[in-house]
This record gives structure tokens, C-alpha cells and sequence, in this order.
């Protein structure tokens, strides 16, 4: 365990992960480590990963597509309900409060249409694109399962059945210099998937987790956090805990921070509601989630609403902390 990086995120014992090597670790090691953080904090810190997310093809994929709009536009026609590339914040008169920060989205899904839309477009986008999905495609077979797994022991489900990777993502985020954001880099929320796994460049800190009521920053030279988030909670009846979070600024200010963020879900069609006795009893859910009447797609669509108006991309005031607000009113009417 390493000196400093838990000092501060536990009131009981240290659960803070930091594992020498995610891929080698005992199933019972990764399930003692990441259970004790998924039941406090709802936040993992990870060290000495065995692959690390290729920063600086990230970096130069993102310049490319700033400095070709053509290059931007092909990309996003290959998925025109929701674009790959966004970067409203950029846009002129774009208002002020959104959150500062461009973003690529990936999945198996839109690597597909890619390929089969625009079959010239991976090779214009060059080597850091290929790069960048190798790692993918690392990530999705070498660790997600390890994670999945110990999710799953965790409260005595069995994820791996509605887990099959379709409803998974890979977002790659630039929190470009800027000394003095209008906004915060990514206002606080909770997830809505089961879990993320925050890849860091190891050079710009910025993210942190509200703790007991105290906003805790993660350092910079972890190389990555793992958090879980409301389909988690909710599918564990708060066995797991959503785990809020946030990057109000980078560290060092007006430093580039470049992420590679990987978002794991149960498939469209599963029934969001809790489906074990070893959470916390009455959780407060509303109706519908404990009837099992609402799928994780329909949840998905209704939290990425409040999402996108954060980014600029749907209409709508932005208040910080307002999203995730809303989403608990919605989840726990009763407790609101």
C-alpha cells in the first residue's frame, strides 16, 4: 500500500486498491481490495498498472481533430445521433458554464460504424487511432472481467450474464490549458453505469471524490481510479456505493490534463432494480425500480439527457451540482 495516497479517504480500515500489477493479483486479493472500497467510498486507487493509456497519441488524436474540421465531421457522421467528437465548450458564444473540456466516445458499437461507414476514415486518422483502440480492446479483455468479477462477489451477484460489453464506452477527455475556466473541468456527479475506470496521464492531477462531506483530491502520479456508480448501487441495493466526483480544476492550474476514461454497464434490456438481499434493506428506490419497470436504457437515456446539457449539446440551464441532485430525486424520491 502506498504512504499518502489513503491518507484521509477512510474513516476505518485502508481501502484504498494499489495494486502492483491489476492483471496478476488473486481473484481473492482484487475482491478483499476492491470490496472494501466499493462498500465505503465507492472509489479504488490503482498503481503500477502493467499497460498504461497511450497519452500522448491521445493527445496528438485530439489536436488533430482541432486543427481539421473536416476530420471532425467525417468522424461524427458515422454516428449522427450522438457525434464522437464534442466539443461545444469550444464553439462560439458557447455559454459559460458548461463544462470545460473536449471529449472522444468509442464503443464497439461506433468502432463498427467506422469502419463500415467511412472505411477510409481509421487510416486517416492515423496510427494514434489505432493505438488508442488497441488499448481498448487490452482493457476490455484483460481487466474489465477482473473488475466485473470482484464487483460481483462484492454483494453475491452474478454481473457477468448482463455484462457482455455491448453497453460499454471508451471516452478519451482533453481538459485543455486553460488558465481560468468559466467552469468547472467536469462538474460533480455520480456515474450512472455500474463502474468506471479512470486511466490518469500521471502528470496533471484534478479529479476528486466528495468523502463524508469533503471534496478529496486524487493524486496525480496514481495511475488509475476505479468508482462505481448508480446501476451499480442500485443492482446491489447500496451494497456498492455511488461514488460522487468532479474536476474542478487541473492541477497544476492551467495544465493540459488527458484522460482515458472506460465506462462499464449492464446490456440495454436489463432490468434496473436490486436484484440482492445484501445491501442496505430499504434503500429508498422509487416504485418502478423495485417492480423492475425501468431497463438500464431507459435510465441510460435519462440521465445522458441531464449529461448533455452539461457538455452544450442539449438545451437547458446549468446549475453546478444540480444533475446529480436530480438524478437522486429521481432514484430515491422518498429520501430527498
Amino acid at each position: 500500500m502506498e504512504k499518502g495516497i489513503s491518507e484521509g479517504w477512510y474513516r476505518s480500515r485502508d481501502a484504498v486498491c494499489a495494486f502492483q500489477d491489476l492483471a496478476s493479483v488473486s481473484s481473492q486479493e482484487a475482491h478483499d481490495k476492491l470490496s472494501d472500497a466499493a462498500k465505503t467510498t465507492g472509489a479504488a486507487l490503482v498503481s503500477n498498472l502493467p499497460t498504461r493509456p497511450p497519452i500522448a497519441a491521445i493527445q496528438r488524436l485530439f489536436e488533430k481533430l482541432y486543427a481539421d474540421s473536416s476530420l471532425a465531421s467525417r468522424l461524427n457522421a458515422t454516428y449522427p445521433k450522438r457525434g464522437v467528437f464534442k466539443d461545444a465548450c469550444l464553439a462560439p458564444g458557447a455559454s459559460t458554464k458548461i463544462d470545460q473540456k473536449t471529449t472522444i466516445d468509442l464503443s464497439i458499437g461506433r468502432l463498427q460504424s467506422i469502419r463500415q461507414s467511412d472505411p477510409t476514415l481509421a487510416e486517416a486518422l492515423g496510427q494514434d487511432f489505432d493505438d488508442v483502440v488497441s488499448f481498448y480492446t487490452y482493457i476490455e479483455t484483460e481487466v474489465l472481467p477482473i473488475v466485473t468479477r470482484a464487483t460481483s462477489s462484492i454483494s453475491g451477484l452474478d454481473l457477468e450474464p448482463t455484462h457482455n460489453g455491448t453497453n460499454n464506452h471508451l471516452r478519451l477527455i482533453d481538459y485543455f490549458s486553460c488558465p481560468e475556466p468559466s467552469a468547472p473541468r467536469c462538474g460533480e456527479h455520480r456515474d450512472y453505469n455500474t463502474y468506471t475506470i479512470v486511466f490518469q496521464d500521471r502528470a496533471v492531477g484534478g479529479l476528486e471524490f466528495e468523502i463524508d462531506g469533503t471534496w478529496k483530491r486524487v493524486p496525480a502520479s496514481v495511475d488509475a481510479v476505479i468508482s462505481w456508480g448508480w446501476c451499480g448501487a442500485i443492482l446491489s441495493n447500496d451494497a456498492v456505493k455511488a461514488a460522487k466526483h468532479r474536476v474542478l480544476r487541473t492541477w497544476p492550474l492551467a495544465s493540459r490534463r488527458t484522460t482515458a476514461v472506460v465506462f462499464v454497464a449492464p446490456d440495454l434490456d436489463t432490468a434496473l432494480t436490486p436484484v440482492t438481499r445484501a445491501g442496505t434493506g430499504d434503500a429508498g428506490w422509487r416504485q418502478e425500480i423495485l417492480e423492475g419497470r425501468i431497463t438500464v436504457g431507459a435510465f441510460k437515456e435519462i440521465i445522458s439527457k441531464k449529461w448533455r446539457r452539461r457538455d452544450g449539446n442539449e438545451p437547458g440551464e446549468v446549475v453546478q451540482g444540480a444533475q446529480d441532485q436530480e438524478v437522486q430525486e429521481f432514484l430515491k424520491p422518498l429520501q430527498s
